[in-house]
């Protein structure tokens, strides 16, 4: 099953996606605990398994972007609503330091009352009702998470110099957004030619609050039709099927199982196997199942089989018990069920 995971902005939280969540199951991520962008998008690897697609508001936009970047075979599509892509710009850090001073110093009742009406529509007169939400928003936050996650901003990647994601994108921007423009969409549309854009009328950085239905039902549609294309991917029933995105997943899970091939390479592997597995970048989750020998999980997350069977050759694990992980099977039901073996007498 898909999950649509929901990764908010700026001190913000599920109130940016309330009227998503209406429409259709989510999940709303939590980035306020962690240092960086990557840190945040490996904690949302760990926290949401299986595969996902990714909603991103403004910073949730570029932890999505990193996310794909980490995992690219574990997503299944990716919408990106009033972000970018570009590092760090110059000035910017001034700038925001002048915020996180104000914030500190006055608290966050002071930082919305300077921020948010910046984020709105200027060509309209805000709804003073959407103005009260959003500043009870921020006010839900502390000086200290508004100050990780500026210091995550101004450290964040340049996403457009590895953004190769080439599944299905949905791009969304307000037409009044100053903070990230429709030409900033543009250029992600550029890099990613199979993007689709979206532009919402009457809308500044904060389109799916200042737009709710519109937005929402865009998202909802979209993220529907993803997840039934993506369901249709794995056509044989708990087969996951190795295509183009779990291959690139499991790279670097299937270079080390390569690697013991050599009998300098079992060696090592048995003399420190954390060690060894640190040469190759692995996720987490492939470290994790390699640790617990979890067959079917190594291939979950892009190990071919011809390859990851080059691990059993340090244990040394029969290929019958392997088959029975695979089957999700004990070995004396594997062996009676699939062999025609009887066990029992």
């Amino acid at each position: 099953m898909t999950t649509l995971l929901l990764i908010p902005g700026l001190v913000s939280d599920d109130f940016v996606w309330r009227s998503l969540q209406t429409l259709r199951p989510a999940v709303v991520a939590c980035i306020t605990q962690q240092a960086s962008i990557p840190e945040m998008a490996r904690d949302l690897l760990t926290r949401h398994p299986g595969r996902l697609i990714l909603a991103g508001h403004s910073l949730g936009g570029r932890v999505a972007l990193e996310m794909a970047r980490m995992a690219p075979g574990r997503i299944a599509g990716i919408a990106l609503l009033n972000t970018g892509t570009h590092p760090k710009r110059e000035g910017e850090e001034a700038k925001r330091q002048a915020m996180i001073d104000l914030c500190n110093r006055d608290g966050m009742a002071a930082l919305a009352a300077q921020w948010v009406p910046g984020m709105m529509n200027a060509e309209a007169v805000p709804d003073p009702q959407v103005i009260a939400n959003l500043t009870a928003m921020v006010c839900r936050m502390t000086p200290e998470i508004h100050e990780r996650q500026l210091r995550a901003l101004l450290a964040r990647p340049d996403a457009a110099a590895t953004l190769d994601y080439q599944g299905p994108m949905l791009l969304v921007v307000g037409r009044q957004d100053i903070w990230s423009p429709v030409a900033q969409h543009q250029d992600i549309a550029r890099i990613c030619p199979q993007a689709r854009l979206e532009i919402i009328e009457d809308a500044g950085h904060f389109a799916p609050v200042e737009q709710p239905d519109s937005v929402a039902r865009l998202l909802a549609d979209w993220a529907q039709g993803v997840a039934d294309r993506d369901a249709g991917q794995d056509r044989i029933p708990d087969t996951p099927l190795f295509d183009r995105p779990r291959a690139n997943l499991g790279y670097a899970l299937n270079k080390m199982a390569m690697s013991l091939s050599s009998p300098e390479g079992r060696a090592a592997f048995l003399a420190d196997e954390a060690a060894y597995l640190n040469r190759f970048e692995l996720s987490e989750e492939q470290r994790a199942a390699v640790a617990r020998r979890d067959w079917a999980e190594m291939v979950r997350l892009g190990g071919n089989l011809f390859y990851i069977l080059k691990i059993s050759a340090v244990d040394p694990t029969p290929i019958r018990a392997i088959g029975a992980a695979q089957a999700g099977m004990s070995l004396d039901e594997f062996l009676d069920t699939r062999l025609g073996k009887v066990t029992n007498g």
